[in-house]
């Protein structure tokens, strides 16, 4: 079972394929093999699919939500590319994934080849911080959700992300946005074009606050799809990324 240490977290992962390597970050309460579908018809990349810290089998510890959650992320995600020894590597996340990669890129950008993230605009208003206070527990909050990380109390996971996520925003709320610039690597963001949380417009703000001479940004909406663009509209999503990658390793 491919497991490593980082600091004082245990990160476990999955590798599929071979090739220029490419870190794949799942969305809030998944697990690496979620991506599985999308590593799969990635050939040509060895994709890496870690657990997230704390979700999963990256345990110990436990998945927490302070309000440096995505910045903690960002952090161990970094640390754990140090650890495997690469560099210069694809770096893609979905969601909460798609927010540590756009952050990632920002922090570090020794480690990116390019970013990649869809459902992810690095930046929240007060709204979205209201929205989700006044959300309720999702359906698939079940014992599903349990197999997947056993041990936890799922449970309160909705709870803890809520608060957790409010107090970001009501901090500031910017993640990456005003920093979008640092990026030096190509950037492609997606979203859906019926995405209810992440509107088109704000990913089209977040490639206009990344402009840079020279520097390849890409933004796409994707036409019938939400939140998961990769199961909503996979083809689409596929053929997106597949052009995008090879656009960059064609230029080096």
């Amino acid at each position: 079972m491919p497991i490593i240490q980082v600091g004082t977290y245990t990160i476990y992962y999955e590798c599929v394929g071979e090739g220029i390597p490419l870190l794949l970050m799942h969305g809030w309460t998944d697990i690496g093999c979620d991506l599985l579908p999308v590593a799969q018809a990635l050939s040509g990349y060895r994709c890496i699919l870690p657990d997230l810290p704390g979700y999963g089998r990256s345990v110990p510890p436990f998945r927490t939500f302070p309000p440096d959650f995505y910045r903690r992320d960002t952090r161990v995600m970094s640390a754990f590319v140090d650890a495997l020894n690469l560099s210069s590597i694809h770096v893609a996340g979905f969601s909460d994934g798609g927010e540590v990669a756009l952050m990632m890129g920002v922090m570090r950008p020794d480690l990116c080849r390019s970013v990649i993230a869809w459902g992810a605009i690095g930046s929240f208003g007060l709204e979205a911080a209201e929205r989700a206070r006044r959300s309720k527990m999702p359906s698939w909050f079940d014992s599903r959700l349990e197999e997947k990380h056993p041990g936890q109390n799922v449970y309160q996971w909705h709870r803890a992300w809520v608060e957790g996520f409010a107090a970001m925003v009501e901090s500031g709320g910017d993640l990456s946005l005003s920093r979008a610039a640092e990026i030096t690597c190509p950037l492609l963001l997606l979203l859906g074009e019926k995405d209810a949380l992440n509107p088109p417009s704000a990913g089209r703000l977040y490639i206009r606050h990344a402009a840079r001479e020279g520097v390849i940004r890409q933004f796409q909406e994707i036409k019938e799809a939400g939140h998961p663009i990769h199961t909503d509209q996979p083809d689409a999503f596929v053929r997106s990324v597949r052009s995008f990658l090879k656009m960059v390793d064609q230029h080096g």
